[in-house]
């Protein structure tokens, strides 16, 4: 571990202590600050039980993360987790500017994963509005309370839900869903009450069902069963919570071969059966 924090003298940073209500969060504040390095500025290590959003507002800096080494361009911001090893540092001659927030809680690494999925560990993003909503955090976080711990951690949220939705626009625009996919997914919701054949779905669009399956997925993150399954079990919440049709009836509606093959299903993706769920959402 080699850190070298060479800072001009308008940083500014805090170390804040988890309330006991802000602790079970999903997310918590451990530090947050606002750096100007200077051009020997770097941070080497591994094994910190954190994680770390900053955005790059100012000059250029590099991140060393899992093998790869990305430029923090003015504009660009990062989200790692600090267990694995890395490093970034100022790499020019002159002063590089970042907002940044040390960290965790009990869905932050659900949060990092999907980050890295879309593109990370770098991502273009809205810096200046990062670095305003850090500068939030921070004015939040002075008043040592329950109010402040739980205020923070909501804006923490906001934040890292922002980034983590800027780097899935970048990544789909990037990909740019090809038109029958969209067309696929309309074909899956028409058949709701229809067996479901992957040869006869993939001769609607003249392409082979491997190459349709693996596209599917790719796009969606769904295999086709999968996708119409969710699509089945939709209908079947709905008539659940609106009608008092009887199990088997709601099954045949929604396109299963029987209550029972129904029941299964249901339980095993909501935790509970398909009466338990309708008496749950009617109070009973």
């Amino acid at each position: 571990m080699k850190i070298v924090e060479d800072l001009d003298s308008r940083s500014v940073g805090m170390e804040t202590a988890p309330t006991a209500s802000a602790n079970g969060s999903p997310l918590y504040v451990q530090y947050i600050g606002h750096y100007y390095a200077n051009p020997k500025y770097s941070i080497e290590r591994e094994r910190l039980d954190s994680f770390l959003l900053a955005y790059s507002l100012r000059g250029k800096g590099e991140l060393t993360y899992r093998d790869k080494v990305y430029p923090l361009d003015k504009g660009t911001a990062f989200m790692i987790d600090c267990r694995e090893y890395h490093r970034y540092r100022n790499i020019a001659d002159d002063i590089w500017e970042f907002a940044w927030v040390h960290f965790h809680g009990r869905m932050a690494e659900d949060y990092v994963q999907p980050f890295m999925k879309y593109g990370g560990p770098v991502t273009d993003a809205e810096a200046a509005q990062g670095a305003d909503q850090i500068r939030a955090i921070m004015q939040a976080m002075k008043q040592v309370d329950e109010r402040s711990g739980l205020l923070g951690s909501l804006q923490l949220i906001g934040l890292v839900n922002g980034l983590l939705l800027q780097a899935m626009r970048g990544k789909l625009q990037e990909e740019r869903v090809p038109a029958y996919i969209a067309q696929a997914k309309m074909s899956l919701e028409k058949r709701l009450r229809e067996s479901f054949r992957l040869d006869d779905w993939a001769r609607e669009f003249s392409l082979s069902k491997y190459h349709l399956s693996r596209e599917f997925k790719r796009y969606t993150g769904y295999s086709p069963y999968e996708y119409l399954l969710n699509v089945r079990l939709r209908a079947a919440k709905d008539l659940l919570r609106t009608t008092d049709l009887t199990v088997e009836e709601i099954a045949r509606q929604a396109g299963f071969s029987n209550a029972t093959q129904f029941i299964h299903m249901f339980k095993q993706k909501e935790s509970m059966t398909p009466l338990q769920f309708r008496k749950a959402w009617r109070g009973l």
